[in-house]
């Protein structure tokens, strides 16, 4: 009953805390949830709830089918038609801030990488991953979405998704490799990794492959009609179930790629229909188990111990994305655009929290870099929304 308890508290602060921060901040209300996780640690509070398998295992199933979400919000034929300063731009943006945030984990903070350069690096570009949600609402907001400038941020943003996924499947095969034992066990590790991602593959290729025929019967499907939501969990489950065979953790990345069988699999009319109850199952349902465990594990003493580590995430986080935006984009953009632009590719939260999640709990990363990171993407939030929103509303006119 206190696991109930603990939900209904949840849902209150949400439906209080988390709906006038939405409004009146333009935050998801995610990050309320974080910071109850962590005061609820701090002060000791549900710590027996949290620890207990009913918890964790609703957190985990929360983190899956919001990775699911992200699977089917893909554009993968936008993807495909993005252009030399989508891709290239994106690539050099990440892994430049990403690359910063490594020197200054392995050089300052060495202890809290495991004093390995690659799981500082693999971390620093796990943070340096663009969440495309908040841009696409704020751009929205100002009409910009189709603009030349909308487009190109939106546009690195959903490349975006596929530098995520392919970070994250780093992060996964990171322990494995980097586990104690003989270089036979390592070698073996790399063969299944590399085994089970290969299948990932395969599998979603295939399925929309067979999608071109699967989606003319579902057509035909009436829209009430129980087969399609038995389907899509079918699908989704399967991908998850088999991911996992191999490498437990791989069932992270197989949960995206089933978000984006399903896409392929179903009707555009289908997939926008079961769209709404998916997102509700994940986000609504599930979702706040998942926010409250990150919260819950993020140290506010470490946080008391350590501010200057923060400030330095954010301050890399921003000279990196500015800077290069300006070089990038302001002979397209013009100067001014080009650093309105900066702003809003600081936007993240997506599958980064999954990635420093997993690290933190393979013992890659200490606890208070972990909460350092946690506590980066909180405060860089309110700040891109508001400069970027601001810095908008006085461009607006100028964007084309």
């Amino acid at each position: 009953m206190d696991l109930v308890l603990l939900a209904i508290v949840t849902y209150l602060v949400i439906v209080t805390i988390g709906y006038a921060i939405h409004k009146y901040l333009r935050l998801p209300w995610m990050f309320t949830v974080v910071v109850l996780g962590m005061v609820l640690s701090a002060l000791g509070l549900f710590k027996g709830v949290m620890d207990s398998a009913n918890f964790q295992f609703l957190s985990k199933m929360g983190m899956l089918l919001f990775l699911v979400t992200i699977g089917i919000d893909l554009e993968i034929d936008q993807i495909r038609k993005l252009g030399r300063y989508i891709v290239g731009g994106d690539i050099l943006l990440t892994l430049t801030e990403g690359l910063l945030l490594a020197l200054l984990f392995y050089f300052v903070f060495p202890e809290f990488v495991s004093h390995s350069f690659v799981v500082a690096l693999i971390a620093g570009i796990a943070f340096g991953t663009v969440g495309e949600v908040v841009l696409l609402a704020i751009l929205k907001e100002f009409g910009l979405e189709k603009t030349r400038f909308g487009q190109l941020a939106l546009g690195i943003g959903v490349f975006d998704d596929i530098f995520e996924v392919l970070a994250l499947a780093l992060v996964i095969a990171l322990p494995a490799l980097t586990a104690g034992g003989s270089q036979s066990t390592a070698s073996q590790n790399s063969v299944i990794i590399v085994l089970s991602l290969s299948g990932i593959l395969v599998a979603t290729i295939l399925l929309s492959q067979v999608g071109k025929f699967t989606r003319r019967y579902l057509e035909k499907v009436p829209n009430d009609s129980f087969v399609v939501p038995f389907l899509i969990f079918m699908i989704v489950f399967s991908f998850i179930y088999f991911g996992a065979r191999g490498f437990e953790n791989m069932g992270v990345v197989a949960a995206i790629f089933g978000g984006i069988a399903v896409k392929q699999v179903l009707p555009e009319k289908l997939v926008l229909q079961y769209k709404k109850p998916i997102f509700f199952v994940a986000n609504i349902f599930l979702g706040p188990f998942f926010f409250l465990s990150l919260g819950g594990r993020m140290s506010l003493d470490a946080l008391l111990t350590y501010p200057l580590l923060i400030v330095a995430i954010l301050a890399i986080s921003l000279f990196s994305r500015l800077s290069l935006s300006y070089l990038l984009f302001h002979k397209l953009l013009g100067k001014r655009q080009s650093l309105v632009m900066g702003v809003g590719l600081t936007s993240k939260f997506s599958t980064s929290v999954i990635s420093e999640n997993i690290l933190f709990s393979s013992g890659l990363i200490a606890q208070p870099l972990y909460s350092a990171i946690m506590a980066a993407f909180i405060i860089l939030k309110p700040i891109i929304v508001a400069v970027f929103s601001r810095s908008l509303a006085i461009t607006k006119d100028s964007i084309e």
